[in-house]
């Protein structure tokens, strides 16, 4: 136990005068102390009582309960009985003195008090309660070791450089060994013992008077077991080595247990090492599952402009192949040429208004896509390439009644990775359209962005049947799903919270979708995303 530091000691002062309170109150604070002040006798003993104080600074001229009285009630209780007390007064006749001693005071400062004596005063007597308490516990701590059922104790005398004699050893040594004490007192210690093992330890202990601790294999009764064993020397006035103290503990359970949380560790690193592998290629399945349903459902899309088109296309050339007959036999009409202007223009218009159309799905796909692919770092306006992730998932929402509704503005603009950000909105929006809703409802999903000088901030809600609470703390978790029975494998949302917290270097909670003010029922789920608006790129070096 280290020894008290002036920080630490805290010391109780019982005086009835203010004056000498304010006094005690900065001179010892100065130093550092603690300084605890009453005005009274039971004031003083309640404050010890509840608190121990480490030393007490005691007047002996008290109204109503003196210095006397108090200190014999202090030590009267077994609470505050071994605090040290220091009488301060202006009382000097010996018979004070002697009186203030009997009671059990440990010193005595007449007033008026010298700063220096009592500063020294009470320096000393902290030092010596500290030193007290270190030598009772380290007292007690050896009273427990030797009486250990599973601590070796033996006294040694250096008879010579590699003979150590067996003067002393207690009950649990007499039954590890199966000797009595008659047999093992006044034997060399190597008889009982491995003698190169012990004889090694003995002598180091002696060549460098410091205490030696080894953790080593030893032969008793016909068996192997492992011990932690101490030495200790003991040194007469010129220096010399004369005895050691040893305590050895049997540590075999331990050596046995650790082999075989070592063993039990290498099968759980690498059952650990083949999940995660597992958890990657599945992480890895589910983004190019999600890419797999993006150009799916994207090329159908396409079909409808495309095939329009191309249907149109036929039909115009139909009837220039017939206008141009026509005109070859020398039998075309003035109605015949305005009605074939009239196909010509309506088809034109629909060739072209189908064909920009996929025109528009293909860029989208395309940009949504590499992004996906490639999760590059790029600038780039939120709001309209988030609807072009809305867009992309046009065919799966035509197959439900739901809606989507963007709410961001036009200038908001992020330095950040956007294949990420598409992948985390196309989860949120299938999870809900997975989860959310009973077959045949309609929902209501809002998207609503917002942006400070440093942060962007993604709500995503619905007003679906939301998520039961004590769930809530579980769906980032890999594989957790409360729609197992339906296929769901619980990566969803597990590559969403990856996705957030790591390549978008941002955060994402969930809560009630009722605390957002832009939701649209009292039902549903809010996931709030916070986002930084700019990535910076790592330096090249790093």
């Amino acid at each position: 136990m280290p020894s008290l530091s002036p920080s630490s000691a805290d010391i109780l002062v019982i005086d009835d005068n203010p004056d000498n309170l304010r006094l005690l109150l900065t001179v010892l604070g100065e130093q550092g102390y603690r300084v605890r002040p009453v005005t009274s006798g039971a004031l003083g003993i309640a404050a010890a009582q509840l608190e121990p104080p480490e030393l007490i600074l005691l007047d002996i001229k008290m109204p109503e309960m003196d210095g006397y009285d108090v200190c014999r009630q202090l030590k009267a209780d077994a609470r505050t009985a071994d605090i040290p007390v220091i009488f301060l007064t202006v009382l000097d006749d010996d018979v004070d003195i002697v009186k203030g001693f009997e009671l059990g005071g440990v010193d005595y400062i007449t007033k008026p008090v010298r700063t220096g004596e009592l500063l020294a005063r009470v320096e000393n007597r902290i030092a010596l309660r500290s030193l007290a308490k270190q030598l009772r516990a380290q007292k007690d701590f050896l009273q427990v070791i030797y009486n250990s059922v599973d601590t070796f104790i033996s006294v040694l005398e250096v008879v010579e450089r590699d003979q150590f004699e067996i003067v002393d050893v207690n009950e649990t040594a007499l039954k590890m060994t199966g000797y009595t004490r008659e047999q093992m007192i006044g034997a060399n210690v190597t008889a009982f013992v491995a003698p190169e093992v012990i004889r090694r330890n003995h002598e180091v202990c002696v060549a460098t008077k410091q205490p030696v601790t080894r953790e080593e294999p030893i032969e008793l009764m016909g068996k192997t077991t492992w011990w932690l064993s101490t030495h200790t020397p003991l040194c007469d006035e010129s220096g010399a080595v004369t005895r050691l103290i040893g305590t050895a503990i049997n540590i075999t359970e331990r050596r046995l247990a650790e082999q075989q949380l070592a063993k039990k560790t290498e099968e759980l690193t690498q059952a650990l090492d083949n999940l995660k592998a597992t958890q990657s290629e599945l992480v890895r399945s589910a983004k190019m599952a999600a890419l797999g349903n993006l150009v799916a459902g994207v090329a159908h899309e396409i079909n409808t402009p495309v095939g329009t088109a191309i249907m149109t296309a036929s039909s115009l050339e139909n009837a220039s192949q017939e206008i141009a007959a026509a005109l070859s036999e020398g039998e075309l009409k003035k109605s015949s040429f305005q009605n074939y202007l009239e196909i010509a223009t309506e088809c034109s218009h629909l060739i072209s208004s189908n064909l920009r159309r996929a025109g528009e799905l293909i860029q989208s796909f395309k940009q949504v896509a590499v992004d996906q692919s490639s999760l590059q770092q790029r600038t780039f306006a939120l709001r309209s390439y988030l609807q072009e992730v809305i867009t992309n998932l046009t065919p799966k929402l035509k197959q439900t009644p739901h809606q989507i509704q963007l709410l961001a503005d036009t200038e908001i603009t992020l330095s950040s990775y956007p294949g990420a950000i598409a992948q985390v909105v196309t989860n949120l929006i299938i999870n809900s359209l997975t989860h959310a809703y009973p077959t045949g409802e309609a929902g209501q999903i809002c998207l609503e962005v917002t942006q400070t000088k440093d942060h962007t901030t993604l709500c995503y809600s619905d007003d679906g049947c939301g998520i039961p609470p004590d769930a809530q703390d579980h769906i980032f978790e890999p594989f957790f799903t409360t729609a197992r029975a339906q296929g769901g494998s619980g990566l969803g949302l597990h590559l969403v919270y990856n996705l957030v917290t790591q390549k978008l270097k941002g955060s994402i909670a969930v809560t009630h979708s009722s605390a957002h003010s832009s939701a649209h029922s009292s039902g549903g789920t809010l996931f709030t995303i916070t986002l930084p608006n700019r990535i910076d790129l790592p330096h090249p070096t790093e």
